[in-house]
């Protein structure tokens, strides 16, 4: 009888083990005091108006963001389901809330999506590797309602630079020459060129996110967000 209650004790305690990580995961604003991390935020919404942003009940932008507007990276403390919140300026109400984990030492650009219902809050972490002499460095976000739901962006000649680039997503990043960079978009299901944009001012050494936005295929833009 006692080395069954012991073992009965044993079990009890595994399952209030248990309960407190489930409950401690679901904890919201789980921030770690003693860990950070940078955070560069971008407005990519074109309606949305001026913007601020608050992450952990913190304000870090409370200037007005417009479209196309990125802040500088932001040191503050890191931590597990971090509530992200762009509000209107001018209004105060709240355009669109996310959730972010992130650890120590981590880089992320988060950005303003969408247009009405459709705005949302995505996350993408940074790599800032130095691309190679005179080489500038570049990935793409797929960030469009307004285009397929997935795209190939290939350059002024026809070669590929990404390929099946899902909405909402991000690529891996390539080394590119500085200048100018076009590229043509296409439905991958279609294949039809949706768009040919011009990316201007590529300066080697630099790093940068390039972003496809727009609600409607009437719409549709490219913008870039320098990381360095």
């Amino acid at each position: 009888m006692k080395r069954n209650k012991i073992h009965y004790n044993i079990l009890i305690g595994a399952a209030l083990l248990v309960t407190v990580i489930s409950f401690s995961s679901c904890k919201k604003n789980d921030v770690n005091p003693s860990e950070t991390f940078d955070i560069k935020v971008v407005n990519a919404s074109e309606t949305s108006g001026p913007q601020s942003f608050t992450l952990a009940d913190k304000v870090l932008v409370n200037e007005g963001l417009d479209f196309t507007d990125a802040s500088d990276y932001i040191t503050t403390n890191s931590g597990t389901r971090l509530v992200e919140q762009f509000k209107n300026t001018a209004s105060g109400t709240v355009t669109a809330t996310g959730e972010i984990w992130t650890d120590n030492g981590k880089r992320f650009t988060v950005y303003l999506v969408g247009e009405g219902s459709k705005a949302r809050v995505k996350e993408f972490e940074d790599k800032l590797t130095i691309p190679p002499s005179g080489m500038a460095r570049v990935k793409f976000l797929h960030l469009s309602d307004g285009a397929p739901s997935v795209i190939n962006i290939k350059d002024a000649n026809g070669n590929n630079l990404v390929t099946t680039l899902a909405e909402n997503t991000d690529s891996g990043y390539s080394n590119v020459a500085p200048g100018t960079l076009s590229i043509k978009i296409y439905g991958v299901a279609s294949r039809n060129n949706i768009g040919n944009f011009d990316v201007t001012d590529l300066q080697a050494g630099k790093i940068y996110s390039i972003y496809l936005t727009g609600s409607t295929d009437a719409n549709l833009s490219v913008h870039k967000v320098l990381h360095n």
